[in-house]
């Protein structure tokens, strides 16, 4: 599953006040796995930081649904969408510094 469409089914689950917590778990392993493979990327994941924009809304979401409900698996998906977000920026961090490097070398 490609990210845009995870995200998108994270805002549906999220705003579905009767999804169920095996329906969190689901979508926090499918997040997990992306986040594992983040260091994989060729390039930048999000260097218009569209992606950041949209994680951050899905985690104040889920802050929000969590402050209602108080349901453990909503906690654990943020964590994971915490996790993921986190992971593609260090990604993107990482890869400027490198260029930035590169290009100030002097041969």
């Amino acid at each position: 599953m490609k990210l845009p469409a995870l995200l998108d089914e994270i805002k549906k689950t999220v705003e579905a006040e009767d999804s169920t917590p095996d329906s969190h778990v689901v979508l926090a392993q499918k997040v997990s796995g992306l986040a594992d493979m983040v260091g994989w990327a060729d390039g930048p994941i999000d260097p218009q930081q569209q992606i950041f924009v949209r994680l951050e809304a899905l985690m104040e979401s889920l802050r929000e649904r969590y402050g209602r409900t108080t349901e453990p698996s909503i906690a654990a998906l943020h964590d994971v969408v915490a996790e993921l977000h986190g992971a593609i920026h260090r990604h993107d961090r990482d890869l400027d510094a490198r260029r930035d490097a590169d290009e100030d070398d002097e041969f």
